[in-house]
């Protein structure tokens, strides 16, 4: 079965669950999908895996993770 189409909007909901692995296979398949053809959510996604190598490189030691996570998210959502 071919995976669903999703639009924009509904992959970039999903973007942070979708680099960190944690969505169903059904959610990956559609994501991945949908970015191997929109160049607008494929800038997004290249921006947040270079996010993430940063932040995976930076000397920080003892970071509550969660604590960060829920701020960055946050954050981006304020714009």
């Amino acid at each position: 079965m071919p995976p669903s189409t999703i639009d924009c909007s509904a992959a970039m909901q999903q973007l942070w669950d979708y680099l960190d692995g944690e969505v169903d296979q059904a959610s990956w398949d559609a994501i991945t999908t949908h970015l191997s053809s929109c160049t607008g959510c494929r800038s997004h996604v290249e921006f947040a895996r270079s996010f993430l190598t940063n932040v995976a490189a930076s000397p920080v030691r003892d970071v509550d993770v969660a604590a960060l996570k829920t701020r960055v998210v946050a954050a981006l959502r304020e714009g």
